[in-house]
């Protein structure tokens, strides 16, 4: 073969290998999933590289800093007094909890976790279940006691240590930690590249850039059925969002019913130390991240709407929606002017 012909051959296998180098790294849609702070969490991302390991790193550190599912995370070894050094990712979220504690006037508190306990009963009911008046007049009769080593004011960090006025604390993180994870894992996607994306934990969502049909990420909200289930649920509107976080919170999943038919919610009012007990059903937050979002879905359900939809009027980048039961057994809704903008069906 001539050296002519040699040359032409090579280019072409040049290119060839070039195209082909190209081609594999065109970035496409990847869906990842896996398991952390007890709940399932999904991943939708445009990119030519998988990056399940790069993000799993991130929230399996996470998880062993503010977890309670996690027993030798740092807030579980906290709660057993076994240590009182904290890390970055608890400060951070016990920052923001204490942020959230001083903008609701109380209403969000994550020294909750000894009142959350008493009012979960046996461990062997299931929600939805009876229990007596005389259950629930024994667990009431103990609230008063338990408020008194509860409030943001009893806790405090200084330094790198968590400092408790009574050792009996224990701080219950839950309902920003989630959202924070979110986050923590957006942020690890944006650093490698990353511009269109869904990234969701137990419910909870942050999304960014254009979805997999090319157009904003189309998110389903709930109707609050009882009996539902994430497997199980049929939805109320469909919005359409982008470069957002969305958390929603409700009572009608956890519960439980007393003899003479009073609801007990799951959510509980750190300030009276009792289940909450107004119409609100559900709240959905939009805002600019799911920390903030997942702590103001739990503010708002504490709250009841009316406080609720004032508050959220007032801050700038959050929208959000409520779903109540107007009393006669009919579902209503109430929202911001910006929520419904975003509503497509």
């Amino acid at each position: 073969m001539s050296v002519r012909k040699l040359y032409k051959v090579g280019g072409v296998l040049l290119v060839l290998a070039l195209t082909l180098s190209f081609c594999s790294r065109e970035k496409h849609f990847i869906h990842n999933s896996g398991f952390v702070f007890g709940t399932v969490y999904n991943l939708k991302y445009k990119h030519d590289k998988d990056l399940s390991q790069k993000v799993r790193t991130v929230l399996d550190a996470y998880d062993n800093s503010v977890s309670t599912y996690n027993k030798e995370s740092v807030i579980s070894r906290i709660n057993r007094n076994e240590t009182h050094v904290v890390d970055s990712f608890f400060v951070t979220v016990f920052e923001m909890a204490r942020t959230m504690n001083t903008l609701s006037d109380g209403y969000f508190d994550i020294t909750i976790s000894s009142l959350s306990n008493l009012w979960r009963f046996n461990r062997e009911l299931q929600f939805g279940d009876t229990i007596t008046n005389a259950q629930y007049d024994a667990i009431a009769s103990r609230v008063d006691s338990v408020l008194q080593f509860t409030g943001m004011d009893m806790v405090d960090i200084v330094g790198d240590s968590v400092v408790k006025k009574d050792s009996r604390i224990k701080l219950e993180m839950c309902a920003l930690a989630e959202g924070y994870g979110i986050d923590l894992a957006a942020y690890e996607l944006e650093k490698n590249g990353v511009e269109d994306y869904m990234v969701e934990i137990g419910g909870e969502l942050h999304v960014k850039g254009k979805s997999p049909s090319g157009d904003k990420w189309r998110i389903a909200i709930d109707s609050p059925t009882e009996g539902s289930t994430i497997f199980n649920r049929t939805s109320q509107h469909i919005i359409a969002v982008t470069d957002c976080a969305i958390s929603t919170s409700g009572t009608y999943r956890q519960y439980y019913y007393t003899e003479d038919g009073r609801r007990i919610s799951h959510t509980i009012n750190p300030i009276t130390g009792y289940p909450v007990a107004h119409d609100l059903l559900s709240v959905t937050v939009v805002g600019p991240n799911t920390m903030t979002t997942d702590a103001l879905a739990t503010v708002f359900m504490v709250m009841g709407k009316e406080r609720a939809i004032e508050l959220a009027e007032k801050m700038k980048e959050v929208e959000a929606f409520f779903i109540y039961d107007d009393g006669n057994g009919e579902q209503k809704e109430l929202m911001t002017k910006g929520f419904e903008e975003l509503i497509v069906k």
